[in-house]
């Protein structure tokens, strides 16, 4: 039997590809002298930008020209700013605030609504042009990601078109490529591939056990091996941060759901495996993220990959900790059925044999590993 493995986007003839432009900025901000010289400094970095003195005039200029970064003021005179955020959101541009405010209360907000980061005025010329080059940073590695989606559905289109193959040959051409995508996650969040091949494989067994279709258990392995694709876009400092993550910097951690499903989504075949990417940090009473869904209103599939996730973290070996036996993840369900878990669907666990489950090699765990089990 032959050991899957990472392809990585090397393998398959692509690079990320570097973004052929300078972004385009919005600059939200009523008063003169600072709006002058926010202007001043992005033309220093070689940026053109629009400015707007109200938020009215903002809407009129976002209509005429999509912006790439929005810089906003929270209070002016027609409104807040943060009320631009909210407006733009499906245009999805990267945002920075500007507040007089320097209480953690407003920054919290302004990350809430979308912020990458906030700026407390005054600030200092050094201060400004430190935080534009870390949005740019940002802004770059987003298009060059959005251009690598684009690239990877090509890649497919091309294939279906220079080879006739049969349903089975194509699902594996688009597995390489969900795999290739996963590979470019791996290069900045250090995490083993194999967990992301476990917790597909067993995602597929509960699914059989659950009697989903054939159509749903494709999604539902596509979207469980790309559920934390959206770190992408979280900054390398935070993924690798050792300790607490400080308030603010959970809020920018837990939007890493709405940013993978936003960049899966724009991929054809894979429209329908965002369930499991957007919803899979919700839980059952409502107390998961990022929209706070309760019950039944979670998607099927993100229930499932709860549930499986937390196994294979439970039995997996950690920097800090030993992988623990299988009869504590059996108590973690006991404890949390109805709270995190769908309790149908724990019920359905239940009933399957322990051995019949991919776990980590290791102590407290069954010894399998992912070398020798068969692909799906």
């Amino acid at each position: 039997m032959e050991s899957r493995r990472v392809t990585s986007s090397t393998e398959i003839g692509l690079d990320l590809p570097l973004p052929a432009r300078v972004p385009r900025i919005l600059v939200l901000e009523d008063e003169e002298t600072v709006q002058a010289l926010v202007k001043s400094l992005l033309k220093i970095r070689g940026f053109d930008c629009d400015t707007a003195g109200t938020v009215a005039e903002a809407r009129e200029l976002v209509r005429s020209r999509t912006p790439d970064l929005l810089i906003v003021d929270v209070n002016l005179p027609d409104g807040s700013g943060l009320s631009l955020i909210e407006e733009t959101a499906d245009l999805d541009p990267l945002v920075i605030v500007m507040t007089a405010s320097a209480d953690l209360q407003t920054a919290v907000q302004a990350i809430r609504f979308g912020a990458i980061d906030f700026i407390t005025k005054p600030f200092s010329v050094g201060q400004f042009l430190q935080r534009m080059d870390k949005a740019l940073e940002e802004w770059r590695s987003r298009e060059s990601l959005r251009g690598y989606g684009r690239a990877l559905e090509t890649l497919v289109r091309m294939k279906e078109d220079e080879l006739s193959r049969t349903t089975r040959q194509m699902d594996e051409i688009r597995d390489v490529t969900v795999t290739a995508l996963g590979a470019a996650l791996n290069l900045k969040d250090h995490e083993t591939a194999d967990h992301c091949v476990r917790v597909s494989q067993n995602c597929l067994a509960l699914g059989r056990t659950l009697a989903l279709s054939e159509f749903e258990l494709q999604n539902l392995k596509w979207g469980a091996y790309l559920h934390d694709v959206g770190k992408i876009g979280i900054p390398e400092q935070l993924l690798l941060k050792k300790g607490t993550l400080t308030t603010e910097e959970r809020a920018i951690m837990e939007r890493h759901p709405l940013m993978g499903c936003a960049m899966i989504r724009t991929i054809e075949f894979l429209r329908f495996a965002t369930d499991v990417v957007l919803c899979h940090h919700e839980s059952f009473d409502g107390s998961g993220y990022p929209r706070g869904l309760r019950g039944e209103r979670i998607p099927l599939a993100a229930r499932i990959f709860s549930l499986v996730d937390t196994m294979d973290a439970m039995t997996s070996d950690r920097p800090y900790r030993e992988a623990l036996p299988f009869a504590a993840f059996r108590e973690e369900l006991r404890t949390k059925s109805g709270s995190k878990y769908d309790p149908e669907i724990v019920q359905a666990f239940i009933a399957v044999p322990e051995s019949s489950w991919l776990v980590q090699g290791g102590a407290g765990a069954h010894g399998r590993t992912i070398e020798g089990r068969s692909r799906t």
